[in-house]
């Protein structure tokens, strides 16, 4: 009778763990090759978006919608623009968040479709199909050496924000 009622609770536990780990909504990341982000080195030509852009992003937080799904907001200056048509200097861009979502502070080719977002206005809704290992050596080191110079904190709502000195509308001369 006790091994019959200790195997019935082991086979419990054992369900019970095994329907946790099944049932979790949580997502990680499997690891660094399945990680994507929203900067490519070059124009892709297997992605087609309406939107491609140079930028150099100097701002990030992250938010959620009215939905409540999380996402990274960034703002950032439009250094030339390569196909579509966007008639401001900066721009806001989001990607939303998932496990393997890489995205922040950087320079480079951002592919998108503009959203018109009535609390926040025109937005690029990024593609987040980049291969980060895919970048040259060079470009890898020169985006490091941007995101090193960015100051990064917590907000009130204990979420981390980023931000470039220097770059931005509200630091251009008149």
């Amino acid at each position: 009778m006790i091994n019959n009622r200790l195997a019935n609770i082991r086979t419990l536990a054992i369900s019970l763990a095994a329907c946790c780990i099944l049932c979790t909504s949580a997502f990680a990341c499997l690891g660094p090759s399945f990680e994507r982000g929203i900067i490519f080195e070059h124009v892709p030509t297997d992605i087609d978006a309406p939107v491609v852009i140079e930028a150099t992003i100097y701002d990030e937080t992250q938010m959620g919608d009215a939905r409540g799904n999380q996402m990274i907001v960034m703002n950032a200056r439009v250094d030339r623009m390569i196909k579509g048509s966007i008639d401001a200097k900066y721009l806001r861009i989001f990607v939303y968040m998932g496990g393997c979502t890489r995205a922040g502070i950087g320079q480079g080719i951002i592919l998108g479709t503009l959203r018109d977002d009535p609390a926040r206005g025109v937005m690029l809704e990024a593609v987040g199909r980049a291969d980060m290992r895919a970048w040259s050596k060079a470009f890898a080191q020169k985006q490091a050496a941007i995101f090193g110079t960015a100051k990064c904190l917590k907000n009130e709502f204990g979420v981390r924000e980023c931000r470039l000195a220097g770059t931005g509308p509200e630091w251009t001369k008149p």
